[in-house]
């Protein structure tokens, strides 16, 4: 599979199009359609699909979830570290 401009400049938006990369989705997430898709290279093709405006709602989304995900993550552990 040859990496197209479209795929370099989206390439962070492959990893969430396979699965959650910190564990289970969010209830809104609109990722959830892309992982019923069971070959991995057409997952990876839908970056050059899909229109760039879409990807970038996909990439604004998916930043968003990881910093409420990693906020939640650094709260639990300070509260697991205040106990020590």
């Amino acid at each position: 599979m040859a990496f197209t401009e479209k795929n370099i400049k989206y390439a962070d938006l492959i990893v969430p199009i396979k699965k959650c990369p910190l564990g289970e989705s969010v209830s809104d997430c609109p990722f959830t359609n892309y992982w019923k898709i069971e070959d991995v290279e057409k997952q990876i093709l839908l970056v050059d699909e899909l229109p760039e405006e879409k990807l970038d709602e996909l990439r604004a989304f998916h930043r968003k979830c990881l910093n409420i995900k990693i906020e939640r993550a650094q709260e639990e552990s300070a509260r697991i570290y205040e106990n020590f």
